[in-house]
């Protein structure tokens, strides 16, 4: 296995990858084959991304932002959600990420070193990624009243000026982990208002934090963390955010009546099976793939992107981190991680059969810890936080 954090091994990457292609060209005489389909898989994958776009998700605006909500309320029992409709929609998707997979898998092999190779744009990924956190907490700073995302109101004023802070701090590498710091404290506070439960719904905040806060090292080692722990924290926020349509999907029933377009004649309950399973395998793809990579990024962008086009600046505000978190990842493409989940030496049909076991094992993993902590945290539905339960005020109702 691939050191987690260093490119050291990367030479060693290559050798593995060189000689299974040489093997592979031995055995199934596919000298010429191997260049000729790669245009073909990257066209069906790019045709599988545009599918993915268009599905009901198309547009995923945050259910707490527009509607009300209830965190204490006892969610769906697993019971009620692993109907026959769910089950043949797993089974379905599973069946997508093998087939997804052995593209992935495909293309990482016969164009390994220009897909996987490691990352030289690392000052440009920064870069961007400083600014669209900056942009993100001054348009807190502005609307006032807001933690960290729209739902996470408070009547504290000191709030937007860490907010203010956070973003100046953004302006350098040296003084960005001290926003890191920042998004830490607004992160504790978010906790105490509203509970661990529901700030579970964001680590990808802790992710952004600990980037900024290894920007500022002088450690190289320290460094290399940053890009593996932010896409796993941002592609468990999504995972975690698919658990939630699956155990409150009467939360997005009144905003689904609102704009009855978004389910594409889609029954609301079918509908948002298919929408968390959508989140769902992005998000797991987007943590455990490598060839195709940067297509399963675009993508999802894509969608968020469109969100924006329908629910407007309340979203454009709420999503604004997982946005520029995205397009972080996008320059920065494979990391460290992704190469040390990848193994050369398997199978195709191994690697593919793999991956679409590890993404059921990963719902079920989901599914307990979430209402697991559900139930930890407001146990009989009683209301250990002051903000358990939320009526939108009038200006942030659906519109």
């Amino acid at each position: 296995m691939q050191s987690l954090n260093s490119t050291a091994d990367w030479p060693i990457y290559t050798r593995q990858t060189a000689s299974t292609q040489t093997a592979a060209r031995g055995s199934f005489r596919l000298g010429l084959a191997c260049s000729a389909p790669m245009p073909i898989l990257l066209h069906a994958a790019a045709g599988m991304t545009a599918v993915a776009a268009l599905l009901p998700t198309r547009a995923w605006a945050h259910v707490k932002w527009f509607a009300p909500y209830d965190v204490a309320q006892a969610p769906v029992p697993i019971r009620g959600v692993m109907t026959t409709h769910f089950l043949i929609v797993l089974a379905g998707f599973a069946a997508l990420i093998f087939g997804g997979f052995l593209l992935d898998r495909l293309a990482a092999r016969y164009r390994g070193p220009r897909i996987a190779g490691p990352n030289r744009r690392t000052d440009t990924e920064e870069r961007v990624l400083r600014a669209g956190v900056g942009a993100a907490f001054i348009a807190l700073f502005t609307m006032g009243g807001i933690i960290l995302t729209p739902e996470l109101r408070t009547d504290a004023t000191w709030p937007a000026w860490l907010q203010f802070g956070i973003a100046a701090s953004m302006l350098s590498a040296r003084t960005c982990g001290l926003g890191g710091l920042g998004i830490l404290l607004l992160y504790g506070y978010g906790i105490a208002q509203y509970g661990v439960f529901h700030l579970s719904d964001y680590p990808m905040f802790l992710g952004i934090a600990a980037y900024m806060v290894l920007t500022s090292s002088a450690s190289e080692r320290l460094r290399s963390l940053r890009m593996p722990i932010l896409y796993t924290t941002v592609c468990v926020s999504l995972m975690w955010a698919a658990i939630e349509k699956w155990a409150y999907p009467q939360w997005t029933f009144p905003l689904l009546e609102a704009r009855p377009y978004l389910t594409l004649g889609i029954p609301a309950e079918d509908f948002m099976v298919v929408a968390g399973f959508v989140e769902f395998a992005l998000a797991f793809y987007i943590l455990t793939g490598l060839g195709l990579l940067r297509l399963g990024i675009f993508g999802l962008g894509l969608i968020f992107v469109s969100a924006i086009l329908d629910f407007g600046r309340l979203d454009a505000i709420g999503h604004l981190p997982t946005i520029a978190c995205l397009a972080a990842m996008f320059v920065h493409g494979p990391t460290p991680l992704h190469r040390w989940l990848h193994d050369a030496k398997r199978g195709l049909l191994a690697e593919a059969g793999k991956a679409g076991l590890s993404f059921a094992t990963a719902i079920s993993v989901f599914f307990v810890a979430y209402y697991g902590m559900q139930h930890a945290e407001y146990r009989n539905g009683s209301y250990a936080h002051q903000h358990a339960a939320l009526t939108l005020p009038a200006q942030v109702q659906i519109r």
